[in-house]
């Protein structure tokens, strides 16, 4: 009989070994799951992943000897609570689990996200760069299509940060129930979900479109903008290293973009442009 559950690992969490995790995770040799926890990385999979993920720690930190740790449903859910806290994007502006909403300071926005797994917290780079941009992005009653959303966090915060409508799309059909459950946390319902490829959309017209995906999606993407019918008016890109910079200002260019953005966190970055075919600045 199989043994069911989950495999833990947990690193020392200094700068530099989360750099190392969160390049391989780009590269897409990573595929677990990586958060922070106090003073811990911890690096999670399915137990039946736990020679390849072992191995691939290995390789990446051989002066390590990381024992794998399993963790039972009942240990994952455990782990979630005690791990997962309230992240304050801003001073108003709170990300948190529903178990600690009673934490967040009266008065603030908070983005209630039960997550389905490690990604769509809020926790890693590329998710708190596009956070911290939105506000300074989004106007009132803005049209936001979530390319790639995921666990619907983005989405969430557009809608209570002011939008006036937001389409979220994804292409994996398993983020159906998670969306759904995050979209009822927030009293956000009437957010719609399309499972779609995102290359594979024949409109992008919209005033603000969050893409937090990775480069190898995202170039293509800002090239089929000018063979659909429409385009967003205003980007915020992310899920980008520091290194894809000239590549992604230069294809930005092309399609008639202004940079006015280029924060980093680490070795990840993000962009805001605006499209000049529309707003001259």
């Amino acid at each position: 009989m199989k043994k069911k559950g989950y495999v833990l690992f947990r690193l020392p969490g200094d700068a530099e070994k989360k750099e190392i995790l969160n390049t391989l995770t780009e590269l897409g040799t990573l595929e677990a799951a990586v958060e922070e926890r106090g003073e811990h990385i911890t690096v999670m999979d399915s137990w039946e992943k736990r020679g390849e993920l072992q191995a691939t720690l290995q390789r990446a930190f051989p002066e390590l000897a990381p024992e794998a740790e399993f963790l039972e449903e009942r240990d994952w859910n455990r782990e979630w609570i005690e791990g997962f806290q309230p992240i304050r994007i801003r001073e108003d502006f709170w990300i948190t689990p529903p178990w600690h909403r009673s934490r967040i300071p009266q008065g603030s926005t908070d983005i209630i996200i039960n997550p389905a797994n490690a990604f769509g917290t809020g926790t890693h780079e590329s998710t708190r760069l596009v956070l911290e941009l939105l506000p300074g992005m989004l106007d009132p009653g803005d049209k936001v299509l979530d390319l790639g959303c995921g666990s619907g966090i983005l989405s969430i915060a557009a809608r209570k940060l002011g939008a006036g409508a937001v389409v979220a799309v994804d292409n994996d059909p398993e983020i159906r129930e998670n969306f759904s459950e995050n979209t009822a946390l927030n009293r956000l319902e009437d957010i719609p979900l399309q499972i779609a490829d995102v290359l594979q959309m024949d409109d992008y017209s919209c005033d603000l479109a969050l893409v937090n995906i990775q480069k190898h999606i995202i170039l293509p993407l800002l090239e089929r903008f000018n063979v659909a019918k429409g385009a967003p008016k205003r980007v915020i890109l992310a899920g980008l290293l520091n290194e894809h910079r000239e590549d992604v200002l230069n294809v930005l260019e092309r399609q008639e973009y202004a940079v006015l953005q280029t924060p980093c966190r680490g070795l990840w970055m993000a962009v805001t442009a605006l499209r000049r075919r529309t707003d001259e600045i």
